[in-house]
């Protein structure tokens, strides 16, 4: 009888023996292939989901209870949200149309007119916002000299018309060779009815002035009117 017990605790010390080394050379086999598998691993092998458990508290003997686990709400499905535009319809502006005047146009109100003394100070009273570099010819009747350097020349046509005041400021002595009643040519702005603020001044000759200025002039007049009736 002790003789069978005694067996029987061999073979099950014998039997744990071989189980515990085959478990360590298992172990050691799968730390060699990647390690030890982990716990989340392992419940995604198993498939299992760890739940969370519902306690309640007993009044009578006031001890805790399982009551359950506690139900996990469903996730919804996000939906997918897509932004409506709607169709706004852009109001076209109307093109501005450009106006027709001669010298409104891009590059061009910046003139240079010509004319003798009479017809620039009648152009220059009837459009006193123009642009204009001015060209004059014109009798010189005398030279009014002023301070530092400047010198008014008094210009008109032969013996009757409006008197142009030329306004140039002589620093290296050009106005020596000038004589009273000389023909001059002078170009400037205007910055008054009849005062001309002189960029230049050269002396011409009789045959130069006795040039047909009309066609010229009354192809500025009519350009000038036409441009008064365009705007």
């Amino acid at each position: 009888m002790f003789a069978n017990k005694a067996a029987k605790s061999n073979n099950l010390v014998t039997n744990t023996q071989q189980k515990f080394k085959a478990q360590l050379k298992f172990n050691e086999k799968s730390f060699r292939n990647g390690g030890f598998e982990s716990a989340s691993g392992l419940l995604r092998k198993s498939g299992s989901q760890l739940k969370q458990t519902k306690l309640s508290l007993c009044q009578r003997d006031n001890k805790l209870i399982f009551s359950g686990f506690v139900e996990e709400p469903l996730k919804a499905k996000s939906k997918l949200e897509f932004g409506y535009e709607p169709n706004v319809k852009v109001k076209a502006e109307p093109a501005t149309t450009l106006s027709t005047a001669p010298m409104s146009k891009p590059g061009r109100n910046l003139l240079s007119l010509i004319g003798r003394v009479d017809f620039c100070i009648k152009m220059q009273r009837t459009q006193l916002k123009l642009n204009a570099i001015w060209n004059v010819y014109g009798n010189l009747l005398r030279i009014i000299e002023g301070k530092r350097g400047e010198r008014t020349l008094l210009l008109r046509n032969d013996d009757n018309g409006p008197i142009l005041q030329s306004i140039f400021y002589d620093f290296a002595g050009e106005l020596e060779s000038l004589s009273n009643g000389c023909y001059v040519h002078v170009v400037g702005r205007f910055t008054g009815e009849n005062r001309l603020n002189t960029f230049s001044v050269a002396q011409v000759s009789i045959a130069e002035w006795q040039l047909n200025f009309s066609r010229i002039e009354n192809l500025t007049s009519y350009l000038l009117m036409q441009n008064i009736i365009h705007k």
